[in-house]
């Protein structure tokens, strides 16, 4: 395993983990959380928490590249990645949003937004991860 490609992928993972849930969650789904206040936490009390946000961010792109290296092989990067990208969210977003869906009385829309959304950023996740942990002479 080469650390420095997966430092590398960690922190590129990383940013695109945050940014990605930033542009989701802040911006495109604030108007369904809005509608929806009485079930969240307030601002603040979601502030100081926040640190716990970004750790579990963390040991989800950390677990998502230390995986990916484990199970590369010496094909085309592309193909690995959207094919892990979707596994990913397959085992994390699409079974966490609908155990939220029974748990939290959201509407189904939300969730849908959450799965796609979420499923969205785990498929660029992979592609990052492949392009970045490519082995040599990979097929490219």
């Amino acid at each position: 395993m080469d650390m420095k490609k997966t430092a590398i992928a960690v922190v590129a993972g990383y940013v695109l983990q945050m940014g990605g849930s930033y542009l989701l969650h802040s911006v495109i789904l604030m108007n369904s959380y809005m509608a929806t206040a009485e079930l969240w936490r307030s601002e603040d009390a979601m502030g100081h928490r926040m640190w716990v946000m970004l750790v579990a961010q963390f040991i989800f792109v950390l677990g998502a590249v230390l995986v990916y290296q484990r199970g590369v092989e010496r094909k085309s990067p592309v193909g690995q990645g959207i094919r892990f990208g979707i596994l990913l969210a397959m085992v994390s977003v699409v079974p966490g949003s609908l155990i939220n869906y029974v748990t939290i009385p959201v509407p189904h829309r939300l969730a849908i937004h959450w799965i796609v959304g979420e499923g969205v950023q785990c498929v660029l996740l992979g592609l990052l991860t492949a392009l970045i942990c490519q082995p040599k002479n990979s097929a490219s």
